[in-house]
């Protein structure tokens, strides 16, 4: 076992209705600690007889941002601190024991901050940048996506007071996270293809509307601006990267691809076929 990530906590969320944990394989023993979120808000630790785990949380939980905050005020609570690194996955994932240790291993490795896992092909996903890359351990990105986000003890703590500001935690992943890396100096994020999953059930966080009387497209606009502005404040007293409100925090995420990131892509996508005609060669 590696020694380094023994004090890990992966959450694994659990609607308290089906069988626990049945989408994650038990190949081999975890080289973390395991915490069950039970989102009902009802407690059926009693079904969890034969389950191993470290922590079980039962909070009524509206969507991922919601449930996050409940697993950071549960940890500050209890001043739970002594962690490298936490992982919070939903519970339409497919992964094993095994690629969650690997998962680690590689992190710890590569010092990272912030990663996640990449997808499978046949995943239900939004984005394709977190799609696998074949002949990459990892690569490295701005952010990472809510559904299974890996954070440093530093970074999840530093974000924590900050968790509150959406339900959905749609911003949380794009926007909040990586301001909170650029201010603290924890600015290593990738995606770790060296490790696959997959993402099960289709996105349903939608054009619902909140507790808060708020979709997840207003949450992700507030969270934008309300980065931008804790950004600027810091870098009237902190050397930090000036270019950063531009290549990350102005980026728009809307329903739909903006034109002018489609023909962004022009070039490296002729690049990318470039290389691998002449990784072709060499066969």
């Amino acid at each position: 076992m590696n020694s380094l990530n023994q004090n890990s906590i992966i959450v694994i969320s659990w609607d308290g209705i089906t069988k626990p944990l049945d989408h994650i394989l038990f190949d081999a023993i975890p080289d973390f600690k395991i915490f069950i979120i039970d989102y009902s808000g009802i407690n059926h630790e009693a079904d969890l007889i034969t389950t191993k785990y470290d922590f079980y949380l039962s909070k009524k939980s509206e969507c991922k941002g919601d449930l996050i905050n409940n697993v950071y005020q549960y940890l500050h609570i209890n001043q739970i601190t002594d962690y490298t690194y936490i992982g919070l996955l939903d519970d339409d994932l497919y992964i094993s024991i095994n690629d969650l240790n690997k998962l680690l291993f590689i992190a710890s490795l590569e010092k990272l901050d912030v990663f996640q896992a990449s997808l499978t092909h046949d995943s239900y996903y939004h984005h394709r940048q977190f799609i696998y890359k074949p002949g990459y351990l990892i690569q490295e990105t701005n952010w990472v996506e809510i559904m299974a986000p890996f954070y440093s003890q530093a970074v999840f703590n530093a974000a924590g007071p900050y968790l509150t500001k959406s339900i959905s935690g749609t911003g949380t992943d794009a926007y909040l996270i990586p301001t909170i890396q650029q201010l603290i100096g924890k600015t290593k994020t990738a995606v770790i293809h060296g490790v696959s999953m997959k993402h099960c059930r289709p996105i349903r966080t939608g054009n619902r509307t909140f507790s808060n009387n708020k979709t997840c497209m207003q949450e992700i606009h507030e969270m934008q601006v309300f980065c931008k502005n804790l950004y600027r404040n810091a870098l009237e007293s902190k050397d930090l990267n000036k270019n950063f409100i531009k290549s990350v925090l102005n980026r728009e995420f809307i329903n739909g691809i903006p034109l002018k990131h489609k023909l962004a892509r022009i070039i490296p996508m002729f690049k990318n076929i470039y290389k691998l005609l002449v990784d072709a060669s060499y066969r």
